[in-house]
Formats: C-alpha cells, structure tokens, sequence
C-alpha cells in the first residue's frame, strides 16, 4: 500500500469532512456492510473500552474512525467486501496486531511506538490523526495513550485490509 502524499491526504481528509449526515451515514453502513466485524470492533468494541476513561475521548476517536473510513474510500476505493479476503482474515490480522502490540508496549515508551510493526503505513494520517487526540481536552492520561493506540491500530488494519484485498484480486485473476 502506498503512503499517501500530503496532497492526497489533504485532499482526503477534506473530502471525509465534507461528507454531510446522508452521505456520512451511507459511508458508514457500506462499511459495516461490507466488513461487519472490522465495523463491530472499531465502533463499538474500541470505544466502549475508552467510555470508562473519558467519554468525550471515545466520541472523538469514533468520529476519526469515520475519517479514516472515508479517507480510504475516497483514495483507494470502496472499502473490500469481508468475502474478497476471506471471513477468518479479520480475526488473524487483528490477534497478530494484539501481539505485536504488547510486544512493542513492554519495549519501549508507554504511546504508540514509532516502528513496532513490520508494515506500518500512513504515517501522516496517523500524525494528523494523534494531533486530533492531542487537541480534545481530556483528563485522562490513560484515555489518550489508548486512543492513540487504538487510532494507530485502526489505521494499520485498513492498509492491511486493502493489501490483502488487493492480493486476492491479483491472484485471482491468474
């Protein structure tokens, strides 16, 4: 998966906030749709984890999932239907992500390591997406040190979902 220019995710990221309630709404339930237990974790199982620290802080990160959502749609595509890759796909990526994850916790710094994955990507939207979590007020160490975490691991299962998507595509026609 390509890293997206600044160019490209300015233009992304415009685009995702600019979406207005209908279209917003149409975005989302394509994608839960379409990836119904990727949907099921980033929307409902990743904030309700955050609730107990800060409310505020799991409003915030379900609304940067929606920038998320939309920035891949409108780059690469309309996101890949859970059939393309497979039904165990999810549940593989998201247990590999766990592990490496707390490996990478008990390495270095408390917040999201810098090169803890083997295919870490979009950086610049992470970057932009932590500056968001940096800007919302919030009394909870704890709360941002997971949104972070779990905005970082949002973003590297939607790249891994499209490669993966994409790799089947490749082969497919072969």
């Amino acid at each position: 998966m390509q890293e997206l220019s600044d160019q490209q995710l300015f233009a992304a990221l415009q685009y995702a906030r600019s979406q207005d309630e209908q279209a917003g709404r149409a975005i989302l339930e394509r994608f839960q749709t379409l990836q119904p237990a990727f949907a099921q974790t980033i929307l409902g199982v990743f904030p309700s984890v955050m609730v107990d620290l800060d409310q505020a802080m799991a409003h915030l990160f379900m609304d940067l999932c929606f920038d998320v959502i939309a920035v891949y749609e409108q780059v690469f595509g309309k996101v890949p239907d859970h059939r393309l890759v497979g039904n165990r796909w999810f549940e593989q990526r998201a247990e590999r992500l766990d592990r490496e994850m707390k490996m990478a916790m008990k390495q270095t710094k408390p917040s999201v390591p810098d090169h803890a994955f083997d295919q870490e990507h979009q950086t610049g939207l992470v970057r932009f997406l932590h500056a968001a979590i940096d800007q919302q007020t919030c009394n909870s160490k704890d709360a941002v040190r997971l949104a972070k975490t779990m905005i970082f691991t949002t973003v590297q299962l939607f790249d891994a979902l499209y490669d993966a998507a994409s790799s089947h595509q490749n082969t497919s026609f072969h």
